[in-house]
């Protein structure tokens, strides 16, 4: 239950960036849903130089593997996030690329 309430959680904080940020630099929704997508990812994956901001629990220089602070669902949901907004891109746009 506490990993869904992540997933659903990490979504809606996506959609909420992506719906202010569109609605401050005055473009469209789908325009910045790849790359606030990718932000996610970015942001939420292990090991990565983005999540030392977002995890609570230090970590010493010898340790072997640092994990996230939430696990995997956040993971899970930016990449969900980042697939379904390739595939509206596409569909948005299906007349640009066909």
């Amino acid at each position: 239950m506490v990993k869904l309430l992540y997933f659903i959680t990490t979504i809606t904080i996506l959609t909420l960036v992506n719906f202010i940020s569109s609605s401050y630099f005055h473009l469209s929704f789908i325009d910045l849903a790849l790359p606030v997508g990718v932000l996610g990812i970015l942001a939420t994956a292990p090991n990565n130089f983005l999540t030392d901001y977002f995890n609570s629990q230090p970590y010493m220089e010898v340790e072997p593997e640092r994990h996230a602070k939430f696990g995997k669902a956040p993971i899970f949901a930016s990449s969900a996030y980042t697939l379904y907004a390739v595939v509206f891109i596409f569909i948005y746009y299906r007349s640009y690329f066909f």
